[in-house]
């Protein structure tokens, strides 16, 4: 099942586009305007691209956004440096400046010195200009690099996300897994998923249609949400198939979620011209194993699942 991308809203993209150019201390000339207003427009029209376009733009995006947060590490590393050596440029200009009074007290003894004295602190005083200049502009990149952080996390957003439900979708997967997995792993805490199907949703398009059918997805999307923790993660994976990520989540706790979903689902009928239509749902439920990776977890829940859907409506299973 598809469904249209929601419209683009051009009052939001003018907004956003002269934004970027006051940000950036550029001219808003029709030119500047109309590279930043169609370069948003296509980030915002994902809908518009074939499938190979938004990986492809995905996987620039995650590599630009890894380059980013080196090069903010190196900049915050060397406003650092550069505060600390001001500082002590500072101080040894003041200690010159009081050798050399010290000095010219008694010029013919000192002559030589209060000279040598004259030469260091002119060089200091050049070193400190250049310092204070080197510090402003790295400040200037680093608030650069932060403001194209922000328009790839906004960008990144756009291309992970399902424009049906808001959850994530396959692509944003990926780039959380591996992530999610690894921190377990280092931590060596609990990393439970929980891949559920709606029962019978073929029905419900043949029924009501796939726009009713499309309503279903957001209602239990939203179900899902309401059940969910602030550090749990929702993904559409499938057409009716959602996946659960639940970090520091063992099965007994997986078990329970997935119950807890199923109760309020039951509870919370979709409502269709004042008519019910029932929405249950079959799990699998599967632990990360220490030597195991994101890929092969899903795979034993969607094992799980598959046992699932095979032996009744509505029911949960463990992966082995």
């Amino acid at each position: 099942m598809t469904s249209n991308p929601p419209p683009v809203n051009p009052v939001e993209i003018a907004r956003i586009a002269l934004k970027r150019l006051a940000e950036r201390g550029l001219p808003p000339t029709p030119e500047n305007y109309a590279q930043f207003y169609n370069a948003i427009v296509t980030i915002k029209s994902p809908g518009t691209k074939t499938n190979d376009e938004l990986q492809h733009a995905w996987q620039v995006l995650c590599k630009l956004d890894d380059v980013l947060a080196e090069a903010r590490d190196t900049t915050a590393q060397l406003l650092e440096s550069l505060s600390e050596s001001g500082e002590n440029m500072a101080a040894s200009l003041g200690q010159l400046h009081h050798a050399r009074r010290e000095a010219l007290l008694d010029e013919q003894s000192h002559g030589t010195m209060t000279a040598l004295l004259e030469d260091i602190i002119s060089s200091t005083h050049t070193l400190h200009a250049s310092v204070s200049s080197s510090h402003d502009d790295i400040v200037s990149i680093r608030d650069s690099v932060k403001h194209i952080e922000e328009d790839l996390a906004y960008n990144r957003k756009m291309l992970e996300q399902d424009p049906l439900t808001g959850t994530l979708n396959r692509q944003g997967l990926d780039h959380l897994l591996a992530r999610e997995v690894k921190r377990a792993q280092r931590g060596e805490s609990k990393f439970t998923v929980v891949l559920f199907d709606l029962d019978d949703f073929k029905q419900i398009n043949d029924r009501f249609g796939h726009l009713v059918g499309d309503q279903v997805l957001v209602h239990i999307a939203n179900l899902a949400r309401a059940v969910l923790r602030e550090s749990d993660f929702l993904v559409r994976y499938g057409g009716e198939e959602f996946l659960l990520l639940l970090p520091e989540t063992d099965l007994n706790g997986a078990s329970y979620v997935a119950d807890r979903l199923r109760l309020v689902a039951a509870k919370t009928p979709f409502i269709h011209h004042n008519r019910r239509i029932e929405i249950s749902f079959s799990s699998g439920i599967a632990e990360l194993h220490a030597d195991e990776n994101g890929r092969a977890l899903v795979l034993r829940a969607d094992e799980a699942l598959y046992r699932a859907k095979h032996t009744g409506r509505g029911r949960v299973e463990l992966a082995e």
